[in-house]
């Protein structure tokens, strides 16, 4: 079975996320003489209300969630010093034991920035659950501080107060997540757990934007240490194969179908870092055939989550159409490729040009 086979094979799904603990450190930017600052630790677990919990869980949930920009990674580091150990020694852990893993772990962010403009900002460690089968998880977010304002209203009078340090507003884009499951439930063989029975997953503003992946490198393969999965090629190809497919067939014009085409072809084009079902769907499909769509490229098993994307599979398929317009109005469309091994267009002679076409009529539209 290949990467991506294994893939697809089973859907993660974010549904049901459930916190246990949160504990949170502030991470400090180097130093104006570019030393690491030690960052500053918790020695205790926070105790959020439950409407608290509840506002977090939903964070995560959308961030990573099928319908998101939420991207598996692969689990590249998994030697004793790595995130992969300490994280998932965290899993089970104690209190006590939590507490100071989770304090390792900032340090680890701080040194995986060092060489980095990264601002500083809050790492928050959070161990739950997730799922209809309540799989334990482990969760890291990195979150820049925004400032804002908040509304007091009392007797009448509305009073505003500034806040200079917000976290993770619900449109806020400035942090990142990543994520560890626990999917197989085994023992560590000699205090190492195996990668194989646990999947990882990544959120970043900056990996869904226009911005290249090193961007956000420090944090998923220095700080976390995972690698975009090797299977991106193949998806990237399957999700251009399906959807040419279902175009083909769906019940729309000839036009549209060509508009959809062109519009494929230029979203996998175009230098976003993931592409998705749900973001090609609501930004080009017609709103008629739009649950038809997700529901074919359920079928085909094709992952409802963002997947990076890596076109060096269809770099040929993705040459743009060339599209001849003639004085009277006729359009002569040519599919992608070298126009000269399909079509021949003699010099126009008394208004007239002779088009040779190398191909058959196949049929009239």
């Amino acid at each position: 079975m290949t990467a991506a086979e294994k893939l697809v094979e089973t859907q993660f799904k974010f549904d049901g996320v459930m916190i246990e603990r949160v504990i949170v450190h502030r991470i400090h930017p180097k130093s104006p003489t570019k030393e690491l600052t030690e960052p500053t630790t918790s020695n205790k677990v926070v105790t959020l209300p439950q409407a608290a919990l509840d506002t977090l869980q939903k964070r995560i949930q959308h961030a990573l969630g099928n319908k998101s920009h939420g991207i598996e990674m692969s689990i590249a580091i998994t030697d004793a010093d790595s995130f992969f150990q300490s994280a998932s020694g965290m899993v089970h852990a104690t209190d006590d034991d939590f507490v100071e893993a989770s304090k390792a772990l900032a340090r680890s962010l701080s040194k995986a920035q060092l060489n980095t403009n990264a601002p500083g900002g809050m790492l928050a460690v959070i161990r739950g659950r997730v799922g209809d089968q309540a799989l334990p998880f482990l969760a890291v977010i990195k979150a820049e501080p925004q400032d804002g304002f908040r509304a007091n209203e009392k007797n009448g009078q509305v009073d505003v107060e500034y806040i200079s340090e917000i976290l993770l507003t619900e449109s806020q884009r400035l942090y990142k997540i990543g994520f560890l499951v626990e999917v197989v439930s085994k023992p560590a063989c000699k205090g190492e757990s195996s990668a194989g029975n646990f999947r990882a997953f990544l959120f970043d503003h900056l990996m869904t934007a226009t911005e290249t992946r090193s961007a956000a490198a420090y944090f998923y393969s220095g700080f976390l240490g995972m690698s975009i999965q090797s299977s991106s090629k193949k998806l990237t190809q399957d999700f251009f194969e399906f959807t040419k497919a279902f175009i083909d067939t769906a019940p729309i014009s000839q036009d549209k179908k060509l508009d959809l085409h062109e519009a494929l072809r230029t979203e996998l084009k175009s230098q976003d870092a993931t592409i998705s079902v749900a973001a090609f769907s609501t930004k080009h499909m017609p709103d008629q055939v739009r649950v038809e769509y997700s529901g074919f490229m359920n079928a085909k098993g094709f992952p409802e989550n963002a997947i990076s994307k890596d076109t060096a599979y269809i770099q040929a398929k993705l040459k743009r159409r060339r599209k001849y317009v003639f004085t009277n109005g006729v359009w002569l469309i040519t599919p992608p490729g070298e126009a000269k091994d399909m079509v021949e267009i003699d010099t126009a002679n008394d208004g007239v040009t002779v088009v040779k076409i190398k191909g058959g009529l196949e049929r009239q539209q």
